[in-house]
């Protein structure tokens, strides 16, 4: 039987909605780690997150048994959901 290979590279970019500024310098990091977390949990590998204030950049590795649109479902609802609870002043973030 043979074996088989996978590697798996995506680039997510994704903006805040209507390109708000919201993400402050005095958050970001935390924002970038949990959108690690969140990957790690559910088995993506994270090689680059970053981005400014109004998107998001995550590079990352991924494997055959999760569909690109399923990663960006949970990090994009697994993080607004932690930004409101976390910062009430962002009451209004949206992706």
């Amino acid at each position: 039987m043979a074996n088989t290979y996978t590697s798996l590279h995506y680039h997510f970019t994704f903006s805040t909605k209507n390109r708000q500024p919201w993400i402050a310098a005095e958050i970001e990091e935390r924002v970038w780690a949990y959108l690690g977390g969140i990957l790690k949990k559910n088995k993506p590998k994270p090689i680059k997150i970053g981005g400014i204030e109004d998107h998001a950049h995550i590079l990352l590795d991924a494997p055959p048994t999760i569909a690109p649109a399923r990663i960006a479902q949970l990090v994009k609802g697994g993080s607004s959901a932690w930004i409101h609870e976390e910062f009430p002043k962002l009451a209004e973030f949206l992706w």
